[in-house]
């Protein structure tokens, strides 16, 4: 009995067949990966650190930066005393910030009333 024999092009296709078998597999792979993420990340709660992040954001938001600063000078407190220092690190960037706009929003007010009380000397 004679062997079969393959041509280069037959074996270039069972090769590229297999290929593809394997790109499809990681694809659904990474699908399959993507939704238990997707689960996870809706059967998870909110952390406290999204919920501190979201009253920040929601203070800025409606430009009250006192409430603002105030929030995050208190999670910076309680997150340094339950040993998270890299939380309270993130919370002291955007309290710099924050620090800043209220500043500047303080600063506006006084010249605003300054000039208002000018004018009515005159």
């Amino acid at each position: 009995m004679s062997k079969k024999r393959f041509t280069h092009d037959e074996a270039y296709d069972e090769d590229e067949e297999l290929l593809l078998d394997r790109k499809a597999k990681r694809k659904r792979e990474r699908e399959l990966e993507r939704q238990r993420q997707q689960e996870q990340e809706q059967a998870e709660p909110q952390t406290p650190a999204d919920d501190t992040m979201v009253r920040i954001v929601a203070a800025c938001q409606a430009g009250q930066w006192r409430e603002a600063s105030v929030i995050c000078l208190n999670a910076i407190e309680r997150y340094n005393q339950e040993g998270h220092p890299e939380m309270a690190e993130g919370i002291q960037a955007a309290f710099q910030k924050i620090d800043r706009s209220l500043r500047r929003q303080m600063i506006a007010a006084f010249v605003n009333e300054s000039e208002k009380l000018l004018s009515k000397k005159e």
